[in-house]
């Protein structure tokens, strides 16, 4: 045997760590801008401070939305291109645009509880239209889970967006307002609230890439 000695290799850290670092970090900075940005939001004359979770409720919709969106155009994609890659897509999305609903449905009840002093405005087409797509959302995804099979997936991606988009758009608004913030007059709250946004569908897209990377494990 060789007198020379034996060195041994450091071992790489797990890839669950690796992940955490390259994903977990980026999702933390990011929820601390949006909340950074919803502190320097002005009280509103009429709303007062209930103004700032408004913003937030409002940017989490439209993530919600797109992500399904997303996912539904992903689904269709499977069809054109039977590709394991865009397989994981199509399930990382899903299960993202899920999680932001679930967030964007609590955040929903903490700010209809401010503005009109309930939890959930039964009575309210949009507040309505928001529970159905919940629990739709959720049945699907457990559904998907429990096929497991390819093209049910991507089915059931298309069928989820259609089925939002369509509930969501087409319920009408007793005491909601139609566009609170794009119809506003102030030019500072607008742009606050594209950044708002901006920095939630920042946040939608690494939480999808992060779940993308844990199903290639």
């Amino acid at each position: 045997m060789s007198n020379q000695e034996l060195t041994t290799a450091t071992p790489a850290p797990p890839r669950s760590h690796a992940n955490l670092r390259r994903y977990g970090l980026p999702l933390l900075a990011l929820a601390a801008v949006a909340a950074v940005l919803i502190a320097l939001i002005p009280p509103e004359k009429t709303l007062g401070p209930i103004i700032r979770p408004v913003f937030l409720h409002g940017a989490l919709v439209q993530a919600g939305l797109l992500a399904f969106a997303a996912g539904g155009i992903l689904g269709l994609a499977y069809f054109l291109r039977k590709s394991p890659t865009v397989l994981r897509w199509c399930q990382a999305v899903q299960e993202t645009a899920v999680g932001i609903w679930v967030v964007y449905a609590l955040s929903s009840m903490v700010t209809t509880r401010l503005a009109w002093g309930e939890w959930i405005a039964w009575d309210e087409p949009r507040v309505r239209a928001s529970i159905h797509v919940l629990w739709f959302s959720i049945a699907c995804l457990l559904l998907v889970k429990w096929m497991n099979h390819p093209v049910f997936t991507a089915f059931a991606n298309i069928v989820i967006a259609g089925t939002v988009w369509f509930l969501i758009k087409g319920a009408g608004l007793l005491r909601h307002p139609f566009d609170p913030i794009g119809g506003s007059n102030s030019l500072y709250y607008q742009v606050l609230y594209i950044l708002l946004l901006v920095a939630v569908l920042a946040f939608t897209a690494v939480a999808a890439r992060w779940r993308y990377q844990s199903l290639k494990q």
